[in-house]
């Protein structure tokens, strides 16, 4: 099972955030802390959150469900689905599709051995996009001025405790 954790509209550059992520994808979950709290630079502590972030998902999710329950409810969502397909000649509603997502995940941890035990996290996935620019300007010669664009970006760590 995969656990993914977003930090939006980080101020720092894209650029200097994927140099630390790079670092860490593939790693192990303790190795990469290991490796994060090495690196001298703002973008580690900031990556670094957003992995902690991810780790807590994971532990809520292996301590708050329990199987029995959810298997209860992957036969409901599929009872909805079949509903609605035999109501809608076919079709999902567009209120309804949210629910096919919603079943992968609660499949997937069911099907998953390790049940996101901590020692078997590993980052699947850790990348840094562009976010939101803060644009500013400065004043220049003549009346004119040029523009001070800061840039943002979004932190993604996929954490999944598969081999």
């Amino acid at each position: 099972m995969t656990v993914t954790s977003i930090s939006r509209n980080v101020r720092m550059s894209p650029k200097k955030v994927r140099e630390v992520t790079r670092q860490i994808a593939g790693l192990p979950v303790a190795r990469a802390k290991a490796v994060l709290a090495n690196i001298p630079r703002k973008s580690a502590q900031l990556v670094s959150k957003t992995l902690n972030t991810a780790m807590a998902d994971a532990e809520h999710i292996r301590a708050e469900w329990n199987e029995a329950d959810i298997q209860n409810r992957v036969a409901e969502i599929k009872e909805k689905i079949n509903n609605k397909k035999t109501a809608d000649k076919g079709t999902l509603k567009r209120k309804y599709r949210h629910l096919k997502a919603e079943l992968v995940r609660l499949e997937e941890y069911l099907d998953s051995e390790n049940k996101l035990a901590a020692d078997s996290l590993v980052i699947k996935e850790a990348m840094a996009g562009a976010g939101t620019p803060l644009r500013r300007w400065r004043t220049r010669a003549r009346g004119g001025g040029s523009p001070i664009i800061k840039r943002t970006s979004h932190i993604r760590i996929t954490l999944s405790d598969e081999k």
